[in-house]
């Protein structure tokens, strides 16, 4: 009836030691793996199990081998929120607001955590992402890119690595949306120093490892961003 147990293939442990770094948040949804002749020589293998590795890891939704060979992680949530979740904001603002709503939820809880585990790593990150916004606000860019960096480094300072991956997922969503949002809030340059003040508010508070000042900051910035979609909404 029992079977003798077979050793585990060379990529099905390269596929496992990728897995628990996923785990574990050392890769992070969007973190792009190095090059191959890179991993192979640190794993000690050779090209062939490598590759079939990454392609069980493929297989398994956990990467993405993207164009000329770029093999990205993959949020653990996409496939289940992305798409259903995409259509239905799909050029709807209110569900845009039920969507912050739920961030608001999210954040308050991960924005308190980060106060009280983020490393001195998720610091600087934070500090990194705030001052690519500021410099994008200065270069009359909309700072996008860098608002969702500052945020997800929130995620991730949780130590959290599902909730790491639910918030990647929710900015991609809110990735068009907010461009939207920054376009319309940026005919006023004062909103540009609100926001900011918000995010350096936010990050004291982390600095200072205070969760109840960390989540009163975070969901006062929510709120500004949801009086401004309301107010883009009862403009159109």
């Amino acid at each position: 009836m029992l079977k003798r147990l077979q050793h585990k293939r060379l990529s099905d442990e390269i596929a496992d030691q990728f897995i628990a770094l996923i785990k574990n948040g050392t890769l992070k949804p969007g973190d792009a793996l190095p090059p191959e002749r890179e991993m192979a020589s640190s794993l000690g293998v050779s090209a062939p199990p490598l590759r079939e590795g990454l392609k069980i890891l493929e297989t398994l939704g956990f990467v993405e081998i993207q164009p000329r060979s770029k093999i990205v992680v993959k949020s653990l949530a996409a496939s289940a929120l992305h798409d259903p979740i995409a259509k239905t904001i799909d050029g709807d603002l209110n569900m845009v607001i039920q969507l912050l709503e739920v961030r608001k939820i999210l954040e308050s809880w991960a924005v308190s955590k980060a106060s009280q585990l983020a490393t001195d790593n998720d610091i600087t990150s934070l500090e990194k992402a705030c001052q690519e916004m500021k410099e994008d606000f200065d270069s009359n860019r909309l700072g996008v890119h860098a608002d969702a960096n500052f945020h997800l480094g929130i995620f991730h300072a949780a130590q959290n690595t599902i909730l790491s991956h639910i918030g990647f997922t929710l900015f991609d969503l809110l990735w068009q949306s907010q461009k939207l949002i920054r376009e319309t809030m940026f005919k006023e340059d004062e909103n540009k120093r609100r926001l900011l003040e918000q995010h350096a508010a936010i990050l004291a508070a982390i600095q200072e490892k205070d969760p109840q000042k960390a989540s009163k900051a975070i969901v006062a910035h929510l709120d500004f961003a949801k009086k401004k979609i309301i107010e883009l909404t009862a403009s159109t």
